[in-house]
């Protein structure tokens, strides 16, 4: 009896990623009450980020995507005088990579 067997077929140049790309955040820049992330590659925004700078009493209100790669942030109060911005752990689930990837860095310096 001949037993019948699957081939392979080769996988034209398509590579299936196991594991979310985690993103990292290229620089973090003020003005006044919005804090401008800039990423290394395109991210999706779903709600408001609960990320926190180094001036107390100021909170996340609102966020937007003006590009692919940046997030800008409202606060509730002046973080002119930040100095870090720090990302919630163990995952923040508003900021993600195209495939699901979480922000990797925990703080980051603020300009």
């Amino acid at each position: 009896m001949a037993m019948l067997s699957r081939t392979d077929k080769p996988g034209r140049g398509r590579v299936r990623q196991s594991k979310p790309t985690p993103v990292r955040i290229l620089s973090a820049t003020k003005n006044t009450t919005v804090l401008t992330l800039t990423f290394d590659q395109p991210v999706v925004l779903k709600g408001v980020p609960q990320y926190t700078t180094s001036v107390e009493g100021a909170t996340a209100v609102s966020a937007e995507s003006p590009s692919i790669d940046t997030v800008a942030i409202t606060f509730s109060a002046t973080i002119a005088a930040a100095t870090t911005v720090t990302i919630p752990s163990p995952v923040e689930p508003a900021i993600r990579s195209v495939d699901g990837g979480y922000v990797a860095d925990s703080t980051f310096p603020v300009t």
